[in-house]
């Protein structure tokens, strides 16, 4: 019976402090109010400091992947571990979309050719993404630790048909909670109005319903590990001509109308690329993405020569190297999984000669000392 009234009596006790609890909701004092919103407050600004401090680089970088081929969420981590550990000696830092990505076969072997033509150590890190916009590279290279570094830079038709209010999402930890006061201004200076605060918080929280949304249809536990994949045609069959045809012709019916719309605006956020490069002492290799012309319009519409011609005036102005890999290599349409995708065999051509235009660059300007074979 003691046993009975003991629980009787921790009922009895609990009902008031629930009574209490559900009272704490009800509370329009607004002493009481202020005090819940401050500290609400003080909560978010401190969820805020550890997303931008990075440390979350204490737990693997699979458990916070959402898919194998999540790059921001790989690129926002790669660049919080950069700038805990920054590289030691000569580094490159490839950007570019998924066509940067697939023409190379990994960053050891990349920067293994590399360091082969230079005849000097030199490392190399991929920041690539899907759809990597310059304004998304404005953000990642103002996020960068200091160093020796050359930037590649990654050049096709997409990377000037971005529209500005896509780009401005950045400024609130949209697709990467990465803060750039460069970015915020060169935006403003586009007409751009920035918010009046600038923070990742709502960028973070759309991560967070897309992770629990991503795990629970893949059927991922919650931080469960997940492996990265840099490579999205990895053992995919090649498209045929015909669908590779067609699917050219429909992106240059998107393309050309929205860089006729969005051109100049991507030619400045390249210039402001070009900017904060040299503010930040990191010399800049411009090179255009592999393109498979077998099956387009060589002019994309008239796109390419284009931008071409401006950004050859750009790299001029700024003294940067604009490199064209493709021209130097007999790649065949068997090479591309679809019009802008090489696959094995086109990584296997394409990667020594972009290995030796880079080492190239690297010793013009004078961050490796020895003669490059060309």
């Amino acid at each position: 019976m003691a046993h009975g009234d003991d629980h009787v009596g921790a009922g009895s006790r609990a009902a008031p402090r629930a009574a209490s609890f559900r009272r704490g909701f009800r509370e329009r004092s607004p002493l009481v109010l202020f005090a819940a919103l401050l500290l609400a407050g003080l909560a978010l600004l401190g969820f805020e400091a550890l997303v931008r401090s990075g440390v979350f680089v204490a737990v693997s970088e699979g458990r916070f992947l959402r898919i194998a081929h999540d790059d921001y969420v790989h690129v926002t981590y790669r660049v919080a571990e950069l700038r805990q550990d920054p590289p030691v000696g000569p580094t490159v830092y490839l950007f570019g979309g998924s066509a940067a990505m697939e023409c190379f076969v990994s960053e050891e072997s990349l920067a293994a050719d590399v360091s082969r033509a230079a005849d000097a150590d030199v490392g190399v890190v991929s920041l690539a993404a899907h759809g990597q916009s310059f304004a998304q590279t404005i953000a990642i290279v103002d996020n960068l630790p200091d160093g020796d570094a050359l930037l590649a830079v990654g050049l096709a038709p997409r990377h000037f048909t971005v529209a500005p209010e896509s780009d401005a999402g950045l400024l609130l930890g949209r697709t990467m909670p990465l803060v750039s006061p460069y970015l915020r201004d060169a935006l403003t200076a586009q007409g751009i109005d920035p918010p009046a605060v600038t923070s990742v918080l709502p960028g973070t929280f759309d991560y967070l319903s897309a992770y629990l949304q991503s795990r629970s249809e893949d059927g991922l536990a919650w931080l469960e590990d997940v492996g990265y994949e840099p490579h999205y045609w990895d053992g995919q069959p090649v498209r045929s001509l015909s669908a590779k045809t067609s699917e050219a012709k429909d992106r240059i019916a998107i393309d050309a109308p929205l860089y006729a719309r969005h051109g100049a605006y991507n030619l400045a956020m390249l210039e402001e690329l070009l900017r904060l490069a040299q503010e930040r002492g990191f010399a800049v290799a411009l090179f255009e993405q592999p393109l498979n012309v077998h099956v387009a319009d060589p002019t994309w519409g008239g796109v390419l020569p284009d931008y071409r011609r401006q950004v050859r005036a750009l790299a001029g102005r700024y003294g940067v190297a604009y490199l064209d890999v493709q021209q130097r290599i007999a790649l065949e349409d068997e090479d591309f999984g679809d019009i802008y995708h090489l696959v094995a065999r086109g990584r296997l051509q394409w990667q020594p000669v972009l290995a030796r235009q880079l080492a190239r660059a690297l010793v013009l300007e004078r961050i490796v000392d020895v003669r490059v074979a060309t």
